[in-house]
């Protein structure tokens, strides 16, 4: 394979201390690394032998990295009924009805809508699972939390009026204490998702494949997907090994209540060898709280309109010490965590798990996962003293914004994904999207960052929180790197990972950012 020049305005992002040049015309690369820049003879010349010269007009900047991506799922949306967009109540029946009479076997579909969002103002029931789908298994999947279910799926899964509510979990029951079909948190729902059928190998690993292309024709180059579950692992080296991976990949292992760091490291050791150029096992994922629309995130104060629910705690604080007392020397542990009294239990965790050193969880893969809701003063300054980073989803705020004014009102909706707080504290902040769901292009997050605007309203939500130009590119490059323990810039020997805009995301208008394009993703080298 010929050496590769690229020329074009190329952005190193590199540090002022490290003595690379900020901005090149040219870049050389061999073998899927950068080994010089400058200008396009000095690079050409300097290669010498033959050259494939590529030419990328437009502004080029070191690969996007998505720091909480879900790639499988959205994968995974192609098999599933298509509920986006909808307004009621009744057309989530009839897409239900429609999909199901094309399909056998399970229906399952992503529910991203919130019930200010239909025009019931409540979300379906089992009954209406079951009037759209007679008898059928029926999985209305609420943002990888909750599910609704049908009664087929509450039936096979034994949960009725006498089901105990599991630990961490919670089985929502009308009045005369029957299951309404919707499992709240991750505990109830393993419930419904034990006696459902494993999809195989190979569906798995379609799914990655399509979940990569997408993310691809965004210009991310480097996605970590969180909450891996252990059956899902050997998909992933799977696609390594067989050499279907176009997109650099590092994966989270979820672990619990019921997968401890030993059933983890036991599920690692037993992995086929794979390229670890292409994919990485990342930190170990915990889920320590619910979600801030879904009324469920770990609180300090009661939720509004609630008899003292201070949110759903999904482990025990036993659990979530034992994996990062395990992890400590190894591949950290990014933990869910959007309440303020769940961001503290973090903090408190690793604080009494401290060794001595300067901030001695930076570059260790130990971060906060979300930070969502209303952080004190006291928690920023906790987490920059301890290097603990933070993995931040722009998208995620214009998705549910709407929702959190009705949940908690103007003002703490107002403060929530507080950007410039973190950035201001001196934590790392990683950009991610926390797709599919919210919209997953960096170019979008880096809009939604900077302008603070959210879903169904025309104002900003929380303008103080807003980041600069260069900060919104850091997010999803630099900063979301250092989260996944990738390149953080272009270097010589670094991995030749790019993406060129038809903007220069540096300067232009934070508007332009919506109609921006990607012009070409280069991953290892190669063109996409």
């Amino acid at each position: 394979m010929p050496d590769t020049l690229i020329t074009g305005t190329i952005h190193t992002l590199a540090p002022l201390a490290s003595g690379i040049p900020p901005v090149v015309e040219a870049i050389g690369l061999r073998d899927g690394r950068i080994v010089n820049w400058g200008s396009p003879g000095w690079v050409r010349a300097d290669l010498g032998g033959r050259v494939s010269e590529v030419d990328l007009p437009g502004t080029t900047v070191p690969g996007f990295t998505d720091s909480h991506v879900h790639v499988l799922w959205a994968g995974r949306r192609a098999d599933r009924c298509d509920l986006t967009g909808v307004r009621s109540v009744a057309e989530i029946g009839q897409r239900l009805s429609e999909y199901g009479q094309q399909h056998a076997g399970w229906i399952e579909a992503d529910a991203e809508f919130e019930a200010i969002d239909l025009s019931e103002r409540r979300l379906p029931d089992r009954h209406d699972l079951d009037r759209a789908c007679p008898g059928r298994h029926v999985v209305l999947d609420r943002k990888g939390h909750d599910a609704i279910v049908s009664t087929a799926v509450l039936q096979a899964a034994g949960i009725d009026a006498t089901t105990a509510d599991p630990p961490g979990g919670r089985i929502e029951r009308d009045a005369d204490g029957s299951p309404t079909g919707l499992l709240i948190e991750h505990p109830a729902v393993d419930l419904a998702r034990k006696v459902q059928p494993e999809p195989d190998l190979a569906t798995r690993q379609r799914w990655i494949e399509l979940g990569q292309a997408e993310l691809l024709s965004l210009g991310i180059t480097t996605a970590m997907d969180p909450a891996v579950s252990l059956a899902e692992l050997p998909a992933w080296v799977a696609a390594a090994r067989n050499n279907r991976l176009r997109q650099r990949a590092v994966v989270m292992p979820r672990g619990d209540d019921a997968i401890g760091p030993d059933k983890i490291a036991d599920a690692i050791k037993n992995l086929d060898a794979f390229d670890q150029e292409w994919l990485r096992i990342g930190p170990t994922k915990l889920f320590l709280d619910g979600g801030g629309s879904l009324g469920t995130a770990w609180r300090s104060t009661p939720w509004p309109g609630t008899d003292g629910y201070h949110g759903n705690q999904s482990i025990t604080l036993e659990t979530l010490r034992a994996h990062c007392a395990a992890e400590v020397n190894g591949r950290g542990v990014g933990v869910h965590a959007v309440g303020d009294a769940a961001i503290d239990a973090v903090l408190d965790t690793l604080e009494v798990l401290n060794w001595t050193g300067d901030q001695p969880y930076r570059g260790t893969g130990f971060h906060i996962i979300h930070g969502y809701l209303s952080p004190g003063r006291a928690a920023l300054e906790r987490a920059a003293r301890l290097g603990v980073a933070v993995s931040a989803h722009p998208a995620l705020q214009w998705s549910f914004g709407t929702a959190l004014i009705d949940r908690l009102g103007e003002a703490e909706a107002a403060a929530a994904n507080p950007l410039r707080a973190w950035l201001d504290a001196n934590v790392l902040v990683g950009g991610g999207s926390d797709g599919p769901g919210p919209p997953m292009s960096p170019l979008f997050g880096m809009w939604q960052a900077r302008t603070r605007r959210v879903r169904d309203r025309a104002e900003a939500l929380g303008p103080e929180q807003a980041v600069d130009a260069a900060e919104a590119l850091a997010l999803f490059t630099s900063g979301a790197a250092a989260v996944t323990g990738s390149a953080t810039h272009l270097f010589r020997g670094g991995p030749a990972d790019l993406v060129t805009l038809d903007v220069n995301p540096l300067f232009c208008e934070p508007d332009a950012l919506l109609e921006a394009s990607v012009q070409a993703t280069v991953v290892a080298g190669v063109l996409n």
